[in-house]
């Protein structure tokens, strides 16, 4: 697990906070954890909730979650590999910030998921940092979020898919001395979560003269026809501001509501949109990220759609891969996804389908995937990437001659396992000692010895 801990960029899995510097980013810098594990602080959505199985409330078509990171390891976010991250004390890495500052906060992504919303919150006043990060610790509602409503997910790839980066502009709370932040990335295509704890200390009053708003966040297209834009974003952290919407740098719209419809465009025509905030006394907040949105055609398009992103598995048995990949765009409706194996077509899956578990294969073999999509007229995409991907051994029997297949299961690279679960592994029993999910190979049972410990 150490092979590549002194790499000078992150992995390309997931995403994490590097400006300012997470707890985890400073770790890595540091060679406590590998380029991967920095990407990798994963658990269950909808912190602070406690149970998985949960369905989002804004989207229940959205996949439900996962189990949310246990009181006390919620900077690891319930990953072994970073518990020394759930550490209690004073003695982390802080920014010094001011109460009612704006602080840029920048996400950086090696795998992009559709996106459902961001959360940041803060640690109470009376919080006290000798004690192990709880949610007793940490205010019960986010002090800013960053929410996207459209759904089914599926059917929004390009609007729910963040750009990378992704910047937040926010405000601070009123606080002094030691506060820990932690930030999630919730997605809407798995049951996970993104955990990101950044330290703060906070000095002076915050008081002093009037602040420029935050940047206002998530500005996006909730729906395009041939002639209109809809627009919709987030409110600005900043209390008590309006809103200036420009196309292509000419003012639009000016209030205070969070949604605009821009009427009487020219179909088949793209335009470029960004959003300030403005306060009572009319200061005005810097633009956002130009957001780039072109108007339907009237006639049915003859260009293919994009290729469907990020092909990957979620998981790997003697005889199973589990893929899964990021939803095709295109000027018609997507019909279908086309999975091949070694360049030959094994399956088709509707539209809403992300996802697909090729089964009866040969243990310790590497195939080739690659996926296109095809739109209503029929037209296909160019293939994704090429993923390359080797099942694991046969399970041997054990010492008995007994199969332990009919026992316990398989362990799974992807697999999300809990502690006192156990799993059968090249011929042994193991038990979980943390709870987790098998990221990468180098987790698995005899390998890594903070996760597992073979049954007696």
């Amino acid at each position: 697990m150490t092979s590549d801990m002194n790499n000078t960029k992150p992995a390309l899995r997931h995403g994490h906070i590097a400006t300012p510097a997470s707890r985890a980013y400073f770790a890595w810098q540091e060679g406590k954890l590998n380029a991967g594990q920095l990407n990798q602080r994963e658990a269950g959505k909808f912190f602070p909730a406690t149970q998985s199985g949960l369905t989002d409330v804004v989207a229940p078509s959205d996949s439900p979650n996962a189990l949310p990171p246990r009181d006390g390891e919620i900077a690891s976010a319930n990953q072994g590999d970073g518990r020394f991250l759930d550490e209690p004390g004073t003695h982390w890495k802080k920014h010094t910030v001011t109460s009612n500052e704006i602080m840029k906060f920048v996400w950086t992504y090696t795998a992009p998921h559709s996106t459902r919303r961001y959360n940041y919150f803060i640690t109470r006043e009376d919080w006290n940092p000798n004690l192990p990060l709880s949610r007793a610790q940490f205010e019960s509602e986010p002090f800013f979020k960053a929410e996207f409503t459209e759904q089914p997910f599926w059917s929004h790839g390009a609007t729910l898919r963040p750009t990378g980066p992704t910047t937040h502009e926010i405000q601070l709370p009123q606080r002094s001395g030691y506060h820990v932040l932690l930030a999630v990335w919730e997605v809407a295509d798995t049951g996970n979560a993104f955990y990101q704890v950044i330290d703060l200390d906070f000095v002076g009053n915050g008081n002093g003269g009037e602040i420029i708003p935050a940047i206002p966040a998530g500005l996006h297209a909730t729906e395009t026809t041939t002639s209109s834009v809809a627009l919709s974003w987030n409110a600005s952290s900043s209390a008590g501001v309006s809103y200036r919407l420009y196309r292509n740098n000419n003012m639009i719209f000016n209030g205070t509501q969070l949604s605009f419809v821009d009427n009487g465009l020219t179909e088949n025509t793209a335009y470029s949109y960004t959003i300030s905030a403005v306060s009572a006394t009319g200061r005005e907040s810097a633009r956002s990220q130009a957001v780039v949105v072109t108007t339907k055609s009237s006639t049915a398009s003859t260009t293919p759609p994009t290729a469907p992103a990020h092909l990957h598995s979620m998981g790997v048995t003697a005889e199973s891969v589990s893929l899964m990949w990021g939803a095709s765009e295109g000027s018609n409706a997507i019909a279908s996804y086309i999975v091949y194996r070694e360049g030959d077509e094994i399956a088709r899956v509707a539209a809403s389908q992300l996802s697909y578990t090729d089964r009866g294969l040969r243990a310790e073999t590497t195939y080739r995937y690659f996926v296109a999509a095809v739109d209503a007229q029929e037209l296909l995409s160019v293939p994704s990437n090429v993923l390359s991907i080797t099942t694991l051994a046969n399970a041997a029997d054990d010492d008995n001659g007994n199969d332990d297949n009919g026992q316990y299961p398989a362990w799974t690279l992807g697999g999300s396992y809990r502690a006192g679960d156990i799993v059968t592994y090249q011929g042994k029993n193991w038990v979980c000692i943390q709870t987790h999910i098998a990221h990468a190979p180098e987790w698995a049972p005899g390998l890594a010895e903070t996760l597992w410990h073979e049954a007696r």
